[in-house]
């Protein structure tokens, strides 16, 4: 008998996103329209591209360690 496995209910490992360029933060699949490219949603904005321009917020977060 094999173990069942967990399925994961996130099809990306990136939920929220922050925008260096306005400080914005927005959910990922609010920046994306085909899951390749982002630009951040703010129309007075031009930042796009992940850990370009746009981070996922985890990675901009303090340690709580």
């Amino acid at each position: 008998m094999q173990p069942e496995l967990a399925s994961r209910e996130h099809t990306t490992d990136i939920d929220r996103l922050f925008c260096r360029e306005c400080g914005e933060r927005f959910e990922a699949d609010t920046a994306t329209d085909d899951g390749w490219r982002y630009r951040c949603p703010n129309e007075d904005c031009d930042g796009s591209g992940i850990r370009e321009d746009l981070y996922p917020v985890e990675d901009v977060l303090p340690s709580h360690r």
